[in-house]
């Protein structure tokens, strides 16, 4: 069996067996430089990152971190280096997609963090998170051969709302359930509508396979896979690769929606049509929440001006950074309605929808993602 070094370099895997047994090994690895890190920081973990650009070979981020990539010996597996200040970390790296980008590790989470974030908000590359909103996390957890172990919720006001709060029942929550009662918890916690509507999951806690031949996950709403017990490394690539085409599938849906003209026969025709994002509770401070939605920052990536219309209803022109389209906006107290155009990502309605849960309101519900 292949052995990962605490020095977190990895080996140059030449087999698929090597490849595994690698991964296999990651999993739980004991530190031997005596340092108390908190939580278990050298488990296994899994990312999924989307990149309309394909994985470049080298890359340099605006803050001076950079990256390259490196053969192994198997084809779509590569070793990703990142130099980050005067640290270097390395990720396999799986180009089996040519889209949506699979990294493991098992490095130190403080430095994996950071890493990743500053890959996925850098507005040199076109790379982003995946996002999964809080329906599409039970989802995965219902999945053939998976099991609901627990949620967590993550809320705060501070993104989107007046600096008083002044609109807020609950500033901000962050809750952790795991176990056999986590299904009984999450029913009784949404029965209360106050509370319910501020219960949009960050993650969910996935048990897939039959122990001991099995692994538990923690699945968060960016595409973040930690290993927290169980060492069956099948059922963890098996989860990630169930998570990764149900999302694909549903970009895939997404952009086929755009706007823009269709060829049918001799004839042109536009085609495509809005996303609806409907809301049971209206926006308080409208302006405020338009400024701090469109201001360029994580973790909307969006800069706009906006139009006034009437009272309370602007439309704004945006600029998504992940890619640099252009997005047009109609905001209402009780809807925001997003235009996205032929050629433009997705993935940019994916996280402007689960954002939108966690910095505003869980009860948000777009049809167009559930047909």
């Amino acid at each position: 069996m292949t052995i990962i070094k605490d020095n977190g370099l990895l080996p140059k895997v030449q087999t698929r067996m090597e490849f595994m047994d690698c991964l296999e090994s990651m999993m739980d690895q004991p530190t031997s430089d005596g340092e108390a890190y908190r939580g278990r920081p050298r488990e296994l973990k899994t990312y999924i990152i989307e990149s309309d650009g394909g994985f470049p070979q080298r890359f340099e981020c605006a803050n001076g971190v950079f990256g390259e990539v490196r053969d192994t010996g198997i084809d779509q597996i590569k070793i990703l280096k990142v130099f980050q200040n005067d640290n270097k970390l390395e990720f396999f790296l799986d180009v089996s997609d040519n889209r949506f980008f699979t990294l493991h590790t098992n490095a130190r989470s403080e430095d994996v963090s950071k890493a990743v974030g500053t890959l996925t908000g850098d507005r040199n590359n076109m790379f982003d998170n995946t996002w999964f909103y809080s329906d599409m996390l039970k989802k995965f957890a219902k999945i053939s051969g998976n099991s609901f172990m627990g949620f967590g919720v993550s809320y705060t006001t501070d993104t989107l709302y007046s600096d008083s709060n002044e609109y807020s029942d609950i500033e901000s929550i962050s809750l952790n359930i795991s176990g056999s009662l986590a299904s009984t918890v999450q029913s009784l916690v949404e029965k209360e509508p106050r509370i319910g509507r501020i219960m949009a999951y960050n993650k969910v806690g996935i048990l897939r396979g039959q122990p001991p031949d099995s692994i538990q996950d923690d699945v968060y709403n960016n595409g973040y896979f930690a290993v927290k017990r169980g060492r069956s490394i099948q059922d963890h690539l098996q989860l990630v690769d169930i998570c990764k085409d149900e999302y694909s599938q549903t970009i895939n849906r997404i952009e086929k929606s755009s706007i823009g003209i269709n060829k049918e026969g001799d004839r042109m025709l536009v085609g495509g049509g809005s996303f609806d994002f409907e809301f049971e509770n209206e926006i308080g401070d409208i302006d405020t929440f338009i400024r701090k939605m469109f201001n360029s920052t994580e973790p909307f990536r969006m800069w706009g001006l906006k139009s006034k219309i009437d009272d309370d209803y602007y439309s704004v022109a945006a600029v998504d950074l992940h890619a640099g389209n252009m997005i047009n906006f109609d905001i209402a107290k009780d809807m925001i309605r997003v235009y996205l155009y032929k050629g433009c990502c997705g993935n940019t309605v994916l996280r402007l929808f689960t954002n939108l849960q966690i910095n505003f309101d869980s009860k948000i519900r777009c049809k167009q993602l559930y047909n």
